[in-house]
């Protein structure tokens, strides 16, 4: 792509908007600029670039939380991957990380679960989870119609547990209730009954393992933005409406009317939004409507939340050696279905991300909810948690960011 010519044969550079600064939106931009091409505009609703990605800085030595985007998921064909190894991020090591090793499991009594324990209980979800995906690699049938990794899960865990007995089974079960609620912020569900058994192996795994980014991964952002001038992005720039096919008539065939009233001609768009802003919007954003099978395929696409809550305490609260504190909760407890005595049960572990700071995951219709409380109320429920399980006296957080 080396720009267009106009009929005198003389180079004519076309107009382009990118509606979104995420990743997906600055990489275009990016590529753009690097092409040569200048003429183009980033339409950005917020005020940042980064859409998922969001790092923040939680200290006064600069150490940051990542509020979205985590991991690189693998590292073959990856191009985060790529310019974060080009760019020796991962090279720095946050000196707090760097022997934090043990993960901790502990029961919501506070009682410590030995770890070959646990190992002999992953081995076995391990091997289930990786069955699941054959279904799909594989083209079989699954064992039920219209089965569910949950239900799948369920059926061949009960078989593996039914040689145990009393008190080690409960153990066991709860490990793997644990894994489940792993699972549910990975697929980003609310429950694993809800992600089909006969697509879970459609997702592709890059090879190579997970990394973070130390210094954080707004970083890769800060990387490719060098090479767009300030002027091509346009902050608190809603879109209403992406008009993409105007006709032989126009001089541009495609404008973008603005929430202000403003309006974009251009020749191109490039539509970074999410799935969650298609979801939301999709039948009224683009004139004339996307094809069928476009609007299909945003309608059957899952979509979910996953939230994390940061909790800063004025010391530390574990071990120096310690990284993660993982939960096994008691489901002989049955399940409240009042959020405001529950919610807090959907967190599956927390980790140390600096010295004072730890961080819980959450997903589905309690993350939602959490969302709704007030950080006096999450701090509340989360310190009663923590005092269970460490079997000590807790004080307030500093603060809690979410």
């Amino acid at each position: 792509m080396e720009g267009e010519k106009n009929t005198n044969g003389l180079n004519q550079e076309p107009k382009i908007i990118i509606i979104g600064a995420g990743i997906a939106g600055i990489a275009a931009g990016n590529k753009l600029a690097k092409q040569g091409f200048t003429n183009f505009k980033i339409l950005e609703a917020s005020d940042r670039i980064g859409g998922r990605i969001w790092s923040i800085i939680t200290d006064e030595d600069g150490n940051k939380a990542e509020m979205g985007a985590n991991w690189i998921h693998g590292i073959e064909r990856n191009p985060i991957y790529q310019i974060a190894d080009e760019n020796h991020l991962l090279q720095l090591r946050h000196k707090d990380k760097s022997f934090r090793r043990k993960e901790m499991f502990i029961s919501e009594r506070g009682e410590v679960v030995s770890e070959r324990l646990v190992k002999a209980v992953d081995f076995d979800y391990g091997m289930l989870l990786a069955a699941c995906e054959e279904f799909f690699c594989n083209n079989v049938p699954t064992p039920e119609d219209n089965d569910s990794v949950g239900a799948y899960l369920d059926r061949e865990m009960e078989e593996k547990l039914e040689k145990f007995s009393n008190g080690d089974r409960h153990v066991r079960e709860m490990i793997f209730a644990q894994r489940k609620l792993l699972e549910c912020c990975i697929s980003g569900c609310d429950d694993l009954s809800e992600v089909s058994l006969s697509e879970f192996g459609s997702y592709e795994s890059l090879p190579g393992i997970h990394y973070t980014i130390p210094p954080g991964f707004d970083t890769i952002l800060d990387i490719l933005r060098k090479e767009i001038p300030e002027e091509n992005i346009e902050f608190s720039a809603p879109v209403r409406c992406v008009n993409w096919d105007l006709g032989p008539d126009s001089e541009y065939p495609v404008c973008v009317e603005m929430e202000s009233g403003e309006k974009h001609y251009a020749n191109h768009v490039i539509v970074t939004v999410s799935l969650g802003v298609l979801k939301a919007a999709c039948d009224r954003m683009f004139n004339p409507h996307l094809p069928t099978e476009k609007q299909h395929a945003i309608d059957c696409l899952g979509f979910g939340t996953v939230d994390k809550v940061f909790i800063e305490f004025e010391h530390p609260l574990v071990e120096e050696d310690v990284f993660r504190i993982s939960i096994l909760w008691d489901n002989e407890q049955p399940h409240d279905t009042d959020l405001p005595h529950s919610w807090y049960r959907k967190i599956y572990s927390f980790e140390v991300i600096h010295e004072r700071i730890l961080v819980g995951w959450l997903s589905g219709k309690e993350a939602l909810y959490m969302e709704s409380l007030t950080e006096e109320q999450i701090a509340e429920d989360c310190v009663k948690v923590l005092k269970k399980v460490l079997k000590k006296d807790i004080p307030a957080p500093l603060r809690i960011i979410r």
